[in-house]
């Protein structure tokens, strides 16, 4: 029995389709890989100034401090109405200020000293983001640095990845 070959036109048909197919793949993958990595900086600016306001409003009085939580802090998380945020504020004995005395930071906190920290993980079995960031205590009688935790649940980051991944894939599509 004789097989019969394709024609060159159809054998040149897969290849181009082959092709581009696997160009489409790589597009897509680098399209989700940057709509991830835009969400991700995007809210993770929103915790940062979150948590550097939080920091603003330590103040020492009588060898105590006090935490004033400015309500501009979590008006800026919740422009990601659906997220849940949890925080905790430490003094320098990281005993807890105010906030969830169970949030746990999952790496040493120390590092944030000289800039805020980024972690994904999980709290009350709910998918986080977290901020860890530092100031000094000024003040001899107490000394130290204090810490402010937060944590915002990733509804919204999933939400904006998933938005950009398919605007940049009907482009794909498209073409």
């Amino acid at each position: 029995m004789q097989r019969t070959r394709r024609s060159l036109f159809a054998r040149l048909v897969i290849r181009v389709a082959v092709v581009l197919a696997g160009g489409a793949a790589m597009l897509m993958t680098a399209a989700w890989l940057y709509a991830r990595a835009a969400a991700d900086e995007a809210y993770d600016r929103l915790l940062q100034g979150a948590a550097i306001q939080i920091l603003d409003g330590l103040v020492v009085e009588e060898g105590r401090i006090t935490v004033n939580l400015p309500p501009s802090a979590f008006e800026l998380l919740g422009l990601a109405p659906r997220d849940k945020i949890f925080y905790r504020v430490m003094a320098p004995d990281a005993s807890t200020l105010t906030g969830y005395e169970d949030l746990e930071f999952p790496v040493d906190i120390a590092n944030a000293r000289t800039e805020a920290l980024f972690q994904t993980s999980r709290f009350r079995d709910q998918p986080v983001r977290m901020v860890a960031a530092s100031r000094a205590i000024a003040d001899p009688s107490i000394g130290g640095w204090a810490n402010v935790l937060i944590a915002q649940t990733t509804e919204a980051r999933q939400q904006l990845t998933t938005e950009l991944t398919t605007r940049a894939l009907a482009l794909v599509g498209v073409m």
